[in-house]
């Protein structure tokens, strides 16, 4: 749910292309060429080390200097998990003068994560992140392990509590249903619907109203847009392309010359910041309970700029995380028409029983619609990569030696298809394997290994605090949709594509555009 879009935007384009300061810096680059090529060719050949350790795996497409950053290709995950499967399941990148450590099997995630993880749980330093979006650090999102990080954290664990979220279950039950009938009306009118920006007014709502007590009345709302673009805005900024200088400090110069950091702080300081504050003084003279005022009234005793960055880090990763894990459900479904009335059969005899939708809290009585949902985060997971870790010392895992400062990441794309931890046919969709474990993600993420259900909120104390909630959330659309309606391709042969993934789309893994037709249930049980 914290999960940010865009955050490794550099995966958009080649580095360095179509940028405007790039013959400056060829030249900078070419005069540099020699000594760069002495100096960082090493990490192709493999340095003296104690033999009873292993040296970790690099591929040999790197370049010297700029390391592996030209060569993920428009789908970084899918180009990580084919050197996972030569190299084996821990590889080393260079990314120019910084070192990445990517890990594709759960085992030693797991070991490397919540093990290790009270020298693993901090964040790798980049310029927007730590000096602007967390306001020096702050909140939970970027935050390293200390004071900030342990107050924002348990505020966060507290108003994000299964007991709060009770406060705002008709609320979420109320944004689903009219998501539901956004999406009827749209292909109603348009003989089809793209699903993405109706989930998106859907997930935005959910948290801004738990949040800020409020929320917006159309896809067209000025006020939504504008939240939407402050928060695209701060992912560009996010984006590798604007921190150069931290993996090539020969930019440097020519960064600072472009103004990067003044764009950066004149946005934070006078649109963004202003906008969330603003945001919070209306929150607490509204009537009825939203996060704001629990800040408060709780005895959390958080500082006003850190329960802005908090807030912030709940509306950001709030939005696009479920937005892009729902238009996956969506498009996935429309590929098993007999996997949708099975889901609908079993919603139906529930609302037969109760005369009502089934609840999150009586999930277990619809263990397909839970199964289901879990499998489409294991097939197509939400993030290639989640928020990258770093480590605070060097240390030692299953013999491999991770360095002081490396940039560690778990590689989604192929951590879901381990075949040891799913050993059935863990390439296809196959809502099945879940049948037998229906606890909560929440759960799964904080039990044993072998209990997890899938990865995408994260590892030990990086866990996402959010989880309930988004389950929840994601819970209520599903069962929703499939009460009301069915999901049919706009033709026989124009089915969403859900064999790739967006191009360049960012850390985030969209499905490619694509439209569908909701299509009004005839012999639906329940009406709005």
């Amino acid at each position: 749910m914290l999960t940010l879009t865009n955050f490794q935007e550099r995966f958009q384009k080649s580095f360095f292309d179509k940028d405007p300061i790039l013959p400056v810096i060829t030249v900078a680059a070419a005069a540099t060429l020699i000594y760069s090529t002495c100096k960082f060719i090493s990490y192709k050949q493999p340095q003296k080390q104690n033999t009873a350790l292993k040296e970790i795996p690099s591929p040999k497409c790197g370049y010297p200097y700029i390391g592996h950053m030209w060569s993920f290709g428009p789908l970084p995950g899918k180009t990580i998990s084919e050197w996972h499967r030569d190299l084996g399941p821990i590889i080393k990148l260079k990314m120019g003068v910084r070192t990445w450590i990517v890990c594709d099997d759960p085992e030693l995630a797991h070991r490397i994560f919540v093990t290790h993880g009270a020298d693993t749980s901090y964040r790798p330093y980049t310029t927007y992140s730590n000096k602007y979006f967390s306001n020096g650090a702050r909140g939970i999102a970027f935050s390293q392990p200390g004071k900030h990080w342990d107050k924002s954290r348990a505020a966060a664990l507290s108003v994000l509590a299964p007991k709060k979220i009770k406060n705002y279950l008709d609320s979420i039950h109320r944004e689903t249903s009219d998501l539901v009938t956004r999406l009827l009306e749209s292909t109603e009118k348009n003989g089809y619907t793209d699903p993405y920006k109706h989930n998106e007014l859907c997930f935005l709502n959910v948290v801004f109203k738990i949040a800020y007590g409020r929320s917006f009345d159309a896809i067209d709302d000025p006020e939504f847009l504008q939240v939407i673009d402050m928060i695209e805005t701060s992912m560009k900024f996010l984006a590798l392309e604007k921190d150069k200088p931290n993996f090539l400090p020969i930019v440097a110069i020519f960064d600072y010359f472009a103004g990067t950091q003044a764009k950066m702080k004149h946005f934070t300081d006078v649109v963004r910041n202003p906008a969330f504050t603003r945001f919070a003084e209306e929150a607490l003279l509204r009537d009825g309970p939203n996060v704001v005022k629990s800040l408060k009234e709780d005895g959390h005793n958080l500082p006003d700029e850190d329960a802005l960055v908090l807030l912030g880090d709940f509306i950001t990763g709030g939005t696009d995380t479920l937005s892009v894990t729902f238009s996956w459900n969506l498009a996935i479904m429309c590929h098993h028409p007999d996997l949708q009335e099975r889901v609908s059969h079993e919603i139906d005899k529930y609302i037969q029983v109760h005369g009502k939708l089934p609840t999150f809290d009586e999930r277990t009585q619809v263990p397909l619609c839970v199964s289901v949902l879990k499998e489409c985060m294991r097939y197509r997971p939400t993030t290639y990569f989640g928020l990258p870790h770093t480590a605070d010392r060097d240390i030692e895992v299953d013999g491999y030696i991770l360095p002081k400062g490396c940039t560690i990441i778990a590689n989604m794309d192929s951590i879901h298809k381990n075949p040891k931890h799913y050993p059935v046919h863990p390439e296809s969709f196959l809502p099945e394997r879940y049948m037998n474990n229906l606890k909560t993600m929440q759960a799964a993420a904080n039990g044993k290994l072998d209990q997890r259900d899938h990865f995408n909120f994260g590892f030990g104390r990086r866990l996402c605090p959010g989880t309930y909630l988004a389950e929840v959330e994601l819970f209520n659309a599903f069962v929703q949709v499939f009460a009301r309606c069915k999901i049919e391709p706009i033709s026989e042969d124009e089915y969403p594509n859900i064999s790739t993934a967006r191009e360049n789309a960012g850390l985030n893994i969209l499905p490619p555009p694509y439209k569908v037709k909701f299509i009004k249930r005839k012999d639906a049980l329940i009406h709005v």
